[in-house]
């Protein structure tokens, strides 16, 4: 009797354990996509220059492009990276004793980062899974992770503080990068949640991605910002790392999206804006600028504005932190003469 006894409850913590398996294999499905986290490097608030009213800029980690002017290097790898801020740095050298690759080194008292021991170790892992020993142990704070994982929750959190605000400005979300397309799923679930809460979206794109990955977005999309860098497509890919056909078919699709669905899912319209960096000795002159803003009116009819943005060199200071060559350190800002000059070319196109 005894025995019996002994089976039973040795057979009913198989069938326990057997039920808990499943009961676990269940609930990890259902949660799949549920706790899908997506990488970014920072949350801004109380924009004014990216969309209506006062926004959110919820910046994307990952880019396909390689432009040297941009000023968000820290946007462009997809994994978290590591920041040296050297001038914080006050020689404790405990991120030295802590990083168990040898990291980090000393050359006459001065420490300096080992990128590609730090790539080949840290990279594309996350933090507190066997990298980035160094920041935790830094506590001036100057080195710090490159980016971070987040939920769209806990992103819309953060975002939905100003609420009130967006309301009265007519503002809202918006999402850059980086890419915001590099991160298809992601960005896809953080657009319908934040049209669930009655946002007001922006994205602003270069556009080089799949056209099946970009149309998907559009319905849950109010304001879409798409990049025209350069016009002629070796001439792009030799500043950018990438042609621009791919990008330029998508601009036209985008358009014609917005000619055949007009109001979208929810009763609104898409609006197009298309922008172009004026960069110095690149793509400033009268006639690449009036070719691009021709290119634009012929193929994108539909569009709201087009928009020139001046070079400018406050991000330079990025490249330095994360090891990276900044390669326009003799260009200069464009003057406010040529900038007018360009706007006028750019009018007679529209």
């Amino acid at each position: 009797k005894i025995i019996r006894i002994k089976k039973k409850k040795k057979i009913n913590k198989r069938l326990k354990n057997k039920w808990a398996e499943k009961i676990n294999k269940r609930s990890r499905k259902e949660r799949h996509g549920m706790d899908r986290k997506g990488k970014i490097f920072d949350i801004q608030r109380w924009s004014l220059h990216d969309g209506p009213g006062i926004r959110t800029n919820v910046f994307f980690k990952g880019c396909p492009l390689r432009c040297p002017w941009c000023s968000n290097p820290e946007s462009q790898e997809g994994c978290m990276e590591l920041a040296f801020f050297q001038d914080k740095c006050i020689g404790c050298k405990s991120c030295k004793t802590h990083c168990p690759y040898g990291g980090i080194e000393e050359e006459h008292g001065v420490l300096s980062i080992k990128g590609e021991i730090c790539r080949q170790n840290c990279y594309g892992k996350d933090s507190g899974e066997g990298s980035f020993f160094c920041c935790e142990e830094c506590y001036s704070g100057a080195l710090e992770v490159m980016g971070r994982e987040a939920s769209a929750e806990e992103i819309l959190e953060e975002v939905m503080r100003d609420a009130a605000i967006y309301k009265s400005s007519g503002g809202g979300l918006t999402v850059t990068g980086g890419e915001p397309f590099a991160q298809p799923e992601f960005l896809l679930e953080l657009l319908q949640k934040a049209k669930a809460l009655g946002l007001h979206t922006t994205i602003e794109s270069c556009m080089y991605a799949p056209w099946e990955v970009i149309e998907k977005t559009l319905p849950f999309v109010d304001l879409l910002f798409m990049d025209m860098k350069i016009l002629e497509d070796e001439k792009h890919r030799l500043y950018t790392g990438i042609g621009n056909e791919i990008i330029q078919e998508n601009m036209k699709k985008a358009a014609n999206y917005v000619a055949e669905h007009g109001a979208g899912c929810a009763d609104r319209q898409l609006s197009i804006i298309v922008r172009t960096p004026v960069i110095p000795g690149i793509n400033d002159s009268l006639e690449e600028i009036g070719a691009m803003a021709d290119w634009v009116a012929k193929n994108i009819p539909q569009v709201l504005d087009y928009q020139l943005l001046p070079y400018h060199r406050l991000g330079r200071g990025k490249y330095t932190n994360i090891r990276k060559p900044y390669l326009l350190m003799e260009t200069a800002v464009p003057e406010a003469s040529l900038m007018e000059k360009l706007n006028e070319e750019v009018k007679r196109h529209f």
